[in-house]
């Protein structure tokens, strides 16, 4: 008797943890509160983006983020945040929105969104690749008794940066990272607008094939730290040269010139005018990797040389659980979760396993806490911009077919809408952190914008909406 009652106890239990969506009209209540949030938050998105430059404060088709230092670290002053303008930010919002036009083309307010941020985007290009940050006239010197007239230099356009060293160490080089988020941005534009790729891009592969982690004579001490590389063949993050030890790189000389940083014998040193590479050393890092996979992907490009070691790469990094600091500019642990996830789903099949690792991963921290965070000191745990990239994750491996990650989506997406901010007829998301300044800052200098975050929850509900009207055909109807 006692068994029976058991095993009645165990059905219900089970049955009740999937009833609900395996409900129609539990499933339509959904699918309205869900399109309500997308209208609300499209709009939101098409009025919080800027219309006209303000100088240089402010760039036409950009969407705000802020830079922000969490507290005093040396160099870089104190506790401060401003509006930042990056390439990062306004490619981020532009390539979800694009791919929300191409699923459901009936919302006919993001295509004029798209042609502003589309502009604003190549802004950041060069030679074929994209820097961070835009081209501005330095706010100090950076040599003394030189005639700098006419000179420019990559730097944020707000924050103050407090000493001329910081500033010339601020003039990065073009970046894996925002070289693949523009080119995709370029991909997603000619498909909206039905128009051939151009052929100068046919060979994407060899702006990343030049940068791999493999016959260096040199190493950059987080990759060290987190045991990665070397020779692992991944793709490198900056897009040019890196210092050269003459005899191979060791210890002993890394640490001479980390202790030496401030002098120009070392070559942590930046020197005026030339594109920097943080500590003179290129270094490795997984969702850069993921991402360079995808625009690979979507190019359909299938002439890189280091594909497969990426792939092996970020596997590596996923079966060694490190999700908390594996990723050098990356910081919240469910960072390397959402970006691998959209490659994944973007096309990238050989990331299956990478992705049954992290959604063994996320499932795990949902059954213990019923919620995502990260660490504390990552803007008090983020438990918000956490479970948007939980969510997300889930959504790109399995979604609701899956029965283990059905009940942890639709916890994750009530949670989601009980954050949301309304006013009028605009919703939104206080921003996360979805940035850092990597390495020594990873934990101090962030990169958080609302545009941002509602962009990542509006492509988690835009895929729930699609995964519940393939469950629900005659849902696509109700619209």
């Amino acid at each position: 008797m006692q068994i029976r009652y058991f095993l009645i106890l165990v059905y219900l239990c089970g049955h009740n943890a999937f009833s609900q969506i395996d409900s129609e009209d539990f499933a339509q209540k959904l699918h309205s509160k869900t399109l309500l949030h997308i209208d609300k938050a499209l709009n939101y998105l098409e009025k919080s983006q800027q219309k006209e430059n303000d100088s240089i404060f402010r760039f036409k088709g950009e969407w705000e983020s802020q830079m922000s230092m969490k507290f005093w670290f040396p160099l870089l002053g104190g506790e401060n945040s401003q509006y930042d303008s990056n390439c990062f930010t306004v490619a981020t919002v532009h390539n979800i929105l694009a791919d929300i036009y191409i699923l459901y083309p009936e919302y006919q307010n993001i295509p004029p969104i798209l042609d502003l941020a589309f502009e604003r985007i190549m802004s950041y290009q060069s030679d074929g690749s994209f820097n961070f940050w835009n081209l501005l006239p330095p706010t100090q010197p950076h040599q003394l008794f030189e005639n700098e007239e006419n000179r420019l230099t990559r730097r944020p356009n707000n924050y103050p940066l407090p000493l001329r060293f910081i500033e010339k160490a601020a003039n990065v080089a073009n970046d894996a990272d925002d070289t693949a988020a523009g080119l995709l941005a370029i991909y997603l534009r000619n498909k909206i607008k039905e128009t051939p790729i151009p052929d100068s891009l046919a060979n994407i592969h060899e702006i990343f094939d030049q940068y791999t982690d493999i016959n260096r004579n040199n190493r950059m001490w987080y990759n060290l730290w987190q045991r990665q590389g070397p020779e692992s063949g991944a793709y490198l993050t900056w897009l040019d040269e890196e210092y050269e030890f003459s005899k191979g790189w060791n210890p002993i000389q890394e640490f001479f010139h980390l202790s030496t940083f401030y002098l120009p014998i070392s070559k942590t040193y930046p020197k005026a005018y030339e594109a920097y590479i943080p500590y003179g050393s290129n270094d490795i890092d997984p969702v850069i990797n993921a991402n360079i996979l995808r625009v690979l992907k979507a190019y359909d490009n299938k002439e890189s040389q280091a594909t497969k070691n990426a792939i092996i790469f970020i596997k590596d990094e996923l079966k060694n659980n490190k999700y908390h600091y594996a990723a050098t500019y990356y910081p919240n642990r469910y960072h390397i979760p959402y970006y691998v996830s959209k490659a994944y789903k973007n096309g990238v099949d050989d990331l299956r396993e990478s992705c049954e690792l992290i959604e063994a991963f996320i499932l795990k921290n949902y059954k213990e806490n019923h919620h995502w965070s990260s660490r504390d000191i990552i803007n008090d745990g983020d438990s918000l911009q956490s479970t948007i990239f939980a969510v997300n994750s889930l959504l790109n491996i399995k979604g609701l077919q899956s029965q283990e990650s059905q009940e942890a989506i639709l916890s994750g997406i009530d949670y989601i809408f009980s954050k949301s901010i309304e006013d009028e007829h605009q919703i939104y998301w206080k921003g996360g952190v979805f940035f850092s300044g990597g390495t020594v800052v990873r934990d101090v200098l962030h990169w958080k914008s609302d545009p941002v975050t509602t962009a990542f929850v509006l492509e988690a509900l835009i895929d729930l909406r699609a995964q519940l009207e393939r469950k629900y055909p005659s849902l696509m109807s109700s619209r």
